[in-house]
């Protein structure tokens, strides 16, 4: 057993069972912990680091395979992920053979991910991340137990050293995943496996996994660790937008979308005046008249002090109903308006509108 500080954590599983104990240092925004696995019968070095206000708002895991105190992912993701690090100085040890890799992973789903949801006010959505070696661990787990993880990022995974790439086509749960190659790898097998994998999740166009694969000009195998996690990293924020192509739909369905990503990913997106004002104006220009009224009613219930400091476009927009000779549709919305801000001169066309009746 590991001589223990003056500073210390025992841990419990949930069965109640004592498995194994850490010793802790410091490290800004986190912790570096000595994380004793029974499953793997050695010691793992994990770093762990926090958001600044992780004790009061839940947030998603983001697991780094073979990582370092100082790892730059840890750095591109602080602030959006509790980050948990493990060191790996041999990966090739750790990730070369199905039963390595099934220890390695027995580890995570049995330790040390127990641990942090027990330890950490950690929410249940979880991200992996591992370049080369480390990264087709990760593919591996894709494969085999896609439903382990949310979003899986793997840059030059060597998946041509797995045993087999068997694609499971029963996501349960919307997943995620990115991987990527560098166009000068010089690796011919690594590159020749993820062509060939991009070509059978292309042809397989699976339910409930939304996926993108790239090759980056000029980047090596070394490069690609750096620069694959960043355009990694983009494709995740991508989702952290509201698609143009939804901004002529009906709110509900926006909202639907944002409450689902939110859901999936970790994600905090709120819905203000960058989806308002284009939402209302493309449907008044398409003659989507009822999406118009819902999202003027939508503002109203959610977002009065934005109705109220936009009133005056607001009620632009039902002039131009009125305009358009959409009488009905116009009455609403100045109903609506006036409800709201109990403005006199929306009385007046209210009444107007009720005389030509």
């Amino acid at each position: 057993m590991i001589k223990l500080t003056s500073l210390f954590i025992i841990i419990i599983l949930s069965s109640g069972s004592l498995f194994s104990q850490l010793k802790i240092e410091s490290i800004p925004n986190g912790k570096v912990m000595e994380f004793e696995s029974k499953i793997l019968n050695e010691n793992k070095r994990v770093f762990v680091h926090f958001p600044n206000d992780y004790k009061t708002k839940s947030y998603p895991t983001i697991y780094l395979i073979s990582s370092t105190p100082n790892d730059f992912r840890s750095a591109i993701c602080q602030g959006e992920f509790i980050v948990i690090g493990i060191e790996n100085n041999d990966p090739k040890k750790c990730f070369t053979g199905k039963y390595n890799r099934d220890d390695y992973l027995n580890f995570l789903k049995k330790e040390l991910i127990p641990f942090v949801k027990t330890n950490y006010n950690s929410s249940p959505i979880k991200f992996i991340s591992g370049h080369s070696i480390s990264g087709g661990f990760v593919m591996d787990i894709f494969s085999r137990l896609p439903n382990s993880f949310s979003f899986y990022i793997a840059t030059s995974p060597t998946i041509h050293m797995l045993d087999s790439t068997v694609i499971k086509t029963d996501f349960s749960k919307q997943r995620y995943l990115y991987f990527n190659i560098g166009s000068r790898e010089n690796y011919e097998q690594l590159e020749k496996a993820n062509n060939c994998l991009y070509d059978t999740l292309d042809s397989l166009k699976i339910k409930n996994l939304n996926w993108k694969y790239e090759v980056l000009t000029d980047e090596t195998h070394e490069t690609n660790e750096y620069t694959g996690f960043c355009r990694a990293y983009n494709f995740y924020k991508s989702f952290s937008t509201i698609p143009d192509s939804l901004l002529n739909e009906n709110i509900h369905l926006i909202v639907e979308y944002i409450n689902e990503l939110n859901s999936q990913l970790g994600n905090k997106i709120e819905i203000g005046e960058s989806v308002f004002m284009p939402n209302l104006l493309i449907n008044l220009n398409a003659g989507n008249y009822d999406n118009v009224l819902d999202v003027i009613e939508f503002i109203a219930q959610k977002d009065t002090d934005f109705f109220n400091e936009e009133s005056e476009i607001i009620i632009d927009i039902a002039d131009e109903l009125r305009n358009k000779g959409k009488d009905t549709f116009a009455r609403k919305a100045y109903q609506l308006i006036f409800d709201e801000t109990k403005n006199e001169i929306i009385l007046e066309k209210i009444k107007e509108l009720d005389k030509k009746e």
